[in-house]
């Protein structure tokens, strides 16, 4: 048994099961003391697992012991060895962590291979439990496990792979890891948002009412302050106390979408909320729309708002939410209870240096997407042009737009002028040709070239016409060394 093989937490229930077998005065490790050690150890998906085939970890752990009390190998040894069948559980359980494609052999694999029908778990424990392996793998196929959600899953040499590592963890169902994609470097960088950012930590931190709710015009950057802070828990620049906390965007259309029967909605997002309350603060929730959990804001949305309220009232569900300022008034803010479960976070429309500045910040990014480069005054002036002709939409959000499609419309003229320049280059030396035969001769005596020089010529000019609509000033003719 190599045990590099096995997670932090599977090292943890094999020791607790050697104590289960000293405590007992048994010579040795026997399959039911290794279920025992399974089921007591806390914070891994064996619980989840139980409770969604409606098993208590006291009736397993009962069962077990029973069997156990009724073996007669009692001895004062306090170093019992393992058994043979405890040996062929963990390599099982190897073989398991293979099938379900995870890094490292985990307490719940271990489960598995305990009910193994090939192991030697007595006869006894699996009549009075009922279990099989067919009925574990249902149920974990329903519910990825906390743990891995919260530290994401271990590597091969046996760390966590969260740390600094770019790519994407276990999630929740209908969730997205939005700490993963930060550390993947796909959200633009944050600019001028540290008051807003530093405002929902503190909210965060709170012991009650810790759900921060971002409220303010379409386009202000209520989704990049939520970026800006799992940007802040990659770069450890947050308190310790969220320094290890995964933000999970809620997918609200997954979770209604295919719930073809009363009820399902609900359950879906009871399961969802009760994940994240097991993971004690390591999960932190963000819904985008969040006006459409309530009655007003959404089908079923009641009684999505009324399943969250006992979690969020303790203090045991941490969430942001985001919405406008019209919706909160009236969706959240008419219903008094929900109302008082958040605290609001006011986020403002930037003004025009800070605009500018979160233009240049970003600009990198969309110069990378099209192959450009961005004018310094461009960037000014699609701020300067958005407060003047495009009032009724927010900054920064419009003049990202406006130089985003700008970036796109030379991105279609350049291509469309690279393929007409050569043509036209080689009309120039069809014009000129033809130009030369027909010099000092009238229409009549070179009928046929001149009929040739005219549509040659028309068609050149309908090419210069479309390159001097798309290009303006910019189309000049290089003439005595000027261009």
């Amino acid at each position: 048994m190599d045990i590099a093989n096995y997670s932090s937490d599977s090292r943890a229930v094999i020791k607790n099961a050697k104590e289960v077998a000293a405590q007992l005065r048994h010579v040795e490790i026997e399959v039911e003391h290794l279920l025992i050690a399974t089921i007591r150890h806390e914070g891994s998906e064996v619980e989840s697992i139980l409770n969604q085939l409606g098993k208590s970890v006291g009736f397993i752990e009962s069962a077990a012991d029973g069997y156990l009390k009724d073996q007669t190998k009692k001895s004062t040894v306090t170093n019992p060895t393992i058994s043979p069948g405890v040996q062929e559980a963990l390599m099982q359980a190897v073989e398991e962590k293979g099938k379900l494609m995870d890094a490292l052999v985990e307490p719940e694999h271990i489960f598995i291979a305990i009910f193994d029908p090939k192991s030697k778990l007595s006869g006894f424990v699996r009549e009075k439990t009922e279990l099989t392996k067919e009925d574990l793998y249902r149920a974990i196929a329903d519910s990825k496990s906390v743990a891995e959600i919260t530290t994401g899953p271990a590597s091969a040499d046996g760390k966590p792979a969260g740390e600094g590592e770019k790519k994407i963890s276990g999630t929740l169902r209908y969730c997205v890891d939005l700490t993963n994609k930060a550390a993947a470097g796909e959200f633009d960088p944050v600019i001028g948002r540290s008051k807003e950012v530093q405002q929902a930590v503190q909210i965060l931190l709170r012991r009650r009412k810790n759900s921060p709710v971002l409220v303010g015009g379409a386009g202000v950057g209520k989704t990049a302050i939520v970026e800006g802070f799992c940007q802040a828990i990659i770069d450890g620049a947050i308190p310790k106390a969220l320094q290890n906390v995964k933000v999970m965007e809620v997918d609200m259309g997954a979770l209604v979408a295919g719930a073809k029967y009363k009820g399902e909605f609900e359950e879906r997002f009871k399961t969802l909320v009760s994940e994240v309350v097991k993971s004690g603060g390591k999960i932190v929730l963000f819904i985008d729309e969040i006006h459409n959990i309530t009655t007003s804001g959404g089908s079923g949305g009641t009684d999505a708002a009324n399943l969250i309220k006992p979690a969020l009232a303790r203090g045991q569900l941490r969430l942001i939410g985001a919405t406008t300022e019209e919706e909160y008034i009236k969706c959240i803010e008419k219903d008094k209870a929900l109302d008082r479960r958040f605290e609001k976070v006011k986020v403002e429309q930037p003004n025009y240096d800070d605009s500018v500045r979160i233009l240049q910040g970003v600009a990198s990014k969309y110069e990378e997407h099209h192959n450009i480069k961005y004018d310094p005054e461009a960037l000014c002036s699609s701020v300067k042009f958005a407060q003047r002709y495009l009032s009724e939409r927010n900054l920064p959000d419009i003049a990202l737009d406006i130089i985003d499609e700008a970036a796109s419309e030379f991105d279609v003229k350049k291509e469309m002028a690279s393929q007409r320049i050569p043509v036209m280059f080689e009309q120039i030396t069809e014009i000129t040709e033809l130009l030369k035969k027909c010099d000092g001769k009238t229409p009549e005596k070179c009928g046929e070239d001149y009929e040739k020089l005219t549509t040659v010529y028309d068609k050149f000019s309908r090419s210069l016409d479309m390159l001097d609509d798309h290009w303006g000033y910019r189309l000049q003719v290089k003439s005595g060394g000027n261009e």
